[in-house]
């Protein structure tokens, strides 16, 4: 749809949580159906952003991951969408890097996080078996700085 109705050059941004290399299906399906003189950059610009707490997580974000090509045309596309991001965003928590690279980190980071969760999940039965309470082992598991309280409550979730 988009090659169908573009007339000048455009960036597409890519926010879904994506195989790596859908970036480069993009550009293919793009560039299979582009009109003459249009040209595409695709950048990767994963969410990272918790259920409930969306708009405050983009609002107050951690960081903005940004991914396109190592070309000038890519560097000049990272650079437009993170001036729109810089109106909210310090620029210092604006990350940029390869398109591989955006896409694989997200992956990355919803591996970690599924990885705490399952973690915390199996010391509840720990606890269960030795009466310790896992809402206090996760609480002095969170204070230490390397660890952190995040994504430590134990839950019906992942096992």
């Amino acid at each position: 749809m988009i090659a169908d109705i573009a007339k000048t050059d455009k960036i597409v941004v890519e926010k879904s949580t994506v195989p790596v290399r859908a970036a480069e299906s993009i550009a293919k399906i793009l560039s299979a159906n582009r009109k003459p003189g249009v040209s595409y950059q695709i950048l990767s610009n994963p969410e990272f952003l918790a259920e409930g707490t969306a708009v405050n997580d983009l609002l107050n974000a951690d960081r903005v991951l940004i991914g396109g090509d190592e070309t000038p045309e890519g560097q000049r596309a990272i650079e437009e969408l993170s001036g729109i991001y810089e109106h909210w965003i310090p620029r210092k928590n604006i990350l940029t890097t390869n398109t591989w690279s955006s896409e694989l980190s997200k992956l990355a980071a919803n591996a970690m996080l599924a990885q705490r969760i399952s973690s915390i999940n199996s010391l509840s039965a720990v606890c269960e078996a030795t009466g310790a309470d896992v809402s206090e082992v996760a609480r002095a598991v969170g204070f230490d700085s390397r660890i952190g309280s995040k994504f430590l409550q134990a839950s019906i979730g992942i096992h």
